[in-house]
Formats: C-alpha cells, structure tokens, sequence
C-alpha cells in the first residue's frame, strides 16, 4: 500500500510535444505518397510518440520500502531508490531548483532531491514537496540540513 501517490503533468508541456510530433505525420503521408520507406517510418514514428506518451506525466509512488518514478508507459522514465539506500533528502521551491545526476523534471510547485548512500542524486518535481518530505520523514529519512 502507498504512503503517498501523484501525478504530475503540465497541459503546456503536453501541447508542445503533441506540436512537435505532428510533423512526423507530414513525413508519414509523404513517404505513403513516395510509395518508399513508408514501414520504417510508421516503426520509427510509433516508437517516437511511445516515448512522447512516456515524458508527458510521472507518476511518483512512496511506499514502506521505496520511492517508484514512471512514466505512464515506463520506458524510458522509470527509477526506483530503496529507502534504506536514501542518505538524506533536500526539497526546493520551484520546478527548476534540483539538479540530481538523474532528475525528472515537469513543470510543479518544488522538487526533492534524494541522497543516495550508493549511487547517484535523483530528483524529481511535485507538486506537494512538503508532504514528500513529511512522509520521507516518517520514514526515518533524514533532511538534509
């Protein structure tokens, strides 16, 4: 059972990448109309909109034993930090405050950087850093100073 779940997703960043995938649509039809590459072009632009789909939202989960990041597909955005791996956490103010080695970063309220005992920094935007921290907290995580 999670302690804590939420989504984040900006409606902005949304828009931006559905503009800027429509001109594989373009390239689509051309090569359709070409009558060559038409196949390796639907391959490519499947896979480009999978990734797409996977950077619009992240979907953080803190439970018991772990902190989960994903993407709604989670190809490509997917981590995990096992809290007893967490050395300290840190949370900001604003969407651009963290710069962990991994970060994931959406327009939001704050972000939270945790410190890994092994590994690198991860960071990630929410838009509730301050109930991120009190359930990290409860958790024995300790805030770094």
């Amino acid at each position: 059972m999670a302690l804590y779940e939420e989504n984040v997703s900006s409606r902005g960043f949304r828009i931006f990448l559905i503009l800027a995938a429509l001109p594989m649509l373009f390239g689509l039809y051309a090569t359709y109309m070409a009558g060559e590459g038409f196949e390796f072009m639907l391959i490519t632009a499947l896979l480009v909109v999978l990734v797409l789909v996977d950077a619009m939202e992240l979907r953080i989960e803190i439970d018991e034993r772990e902190v989960r990041i994903r993407g709604p597909i989670g190809l490509l955005i997917k981590k995990t930090v096992k809290i007893e791996n967490i050395e300290s956490f840190s949370v900001a103010e604003g969407w651009m405050s963290c710069s962990g080695a991994i970060h994931f970063n959406l327009p939001a309220k704050g972000c939270i950087m945790l410190r890994q005992k092994k590994g690198w920094t991860v960071s990630f935007t929410t838009n509730n850093p301050e109930e991120v921290a009190r359930v990290l907290a409860m958790l024995g995580v300790p805030r770094a100073p």
